[in-house]
């Protein structure tokens, strides 16, 4: 991302009102993304090491996770609002957690070689490009572990779905149905969306993933607009 593109998306993140809106009627499914990450949790059993790219405020990790064995935990997000938030909600982890304010892809590309052995990208690859998305899946190759998990979760448009009909049909679904927010609040989102998503298919997520080293472990989440899956590094 170039810096105004860091700005326009540090914007509307800073916006909590719309954001604790958003999460409070669940129109991108975190009730059921929480649950999800938790039952994958309790089937890998151990102990986890997460390097969360855009945290945000931290609530999905916390909520999913809640139960688990987390040994650490590294937030990465844009906004310092976010970092902010996040520290409040990661009280439940004393001692076990950073945050970092920042961009993710040069924070991610300063972290060591396996240092991980869960990366969690929840709503946040999307504002890269095409070009700038692969190499992020290679430096998220590079952090983890053997037998480590990667966890995408974000904006997917259909298979053969243009990127102007994905975001056409998606802001069409905020603006007239996504009525918890107030009007300005649904513009807003609106107006993002149009200026800082660029969603891939989800064929092109698993052609490239599987093509970075990475063997499909899963699914996560499959709703109308958003989708999840986990993948492993053998």
């Amino acid at each position: 991302m170039t810096d105004p593109d860091v700005a326009r998306v540090k914007e509307v993140f800073e916006q909590w009102a719309m954001y604790d809106a958003v999460v409070r009627h669940d129109y991108m499914c975190h009730a059921e993304l929480a649950a999800a990450l938790g039952a994958w949790a309790s089937v890998i059993g151990r102990p986890l090491r997460i390097v969360d790219l855009g945290c945000s405020d931290a609530s999905l990790p916390t909520n999913g996770f809640r139960v688990a064995n987390v040994e650490h935990y590294l937030g990465v997000d844009l906004a310092e609002s976010s970092i902010e938030r996040a520290r409040g909600n990661l009280a439940i982890w004393p001692g076990r957690f950073d945050l970092v304010c920042g961009n993710l892809a040069d924070v991610l590309a300063k972290l060591p070689d396996g240092s991980a052995n869960t990366v969690l990208a929840s709503y946040s690859l999307h504002h890269f490009g095409s070009d700038d998305k692969l190499k992020l899946v290679g430096e998220i190759w590079r952090l983890l572990e053997p037998g480590g998990a990667f966890l995408w979760i974000d904006a997917v448009r259909d298979d053969g779905e243009t990127h102007d009909a994905y975001i056409d049909r998606l802001t069409c679904a905020m603006a007239n149905d996504w009525v918890g927010l107030t009007v300005e609040q649904r513009q807003r989102g609106v107006e993002h969306v149009c200026a800082s998503d660029f969603p891939e298919t989800a064929c092109w997520i698993l052609e490239h993933v599987e093509a970075a080293g990475f063997q499909s472990g899963g699914t996560l989440l499959q709703s109308e607009f958003f989708d999840g899956w986990f993948f492993l590094k053998p």
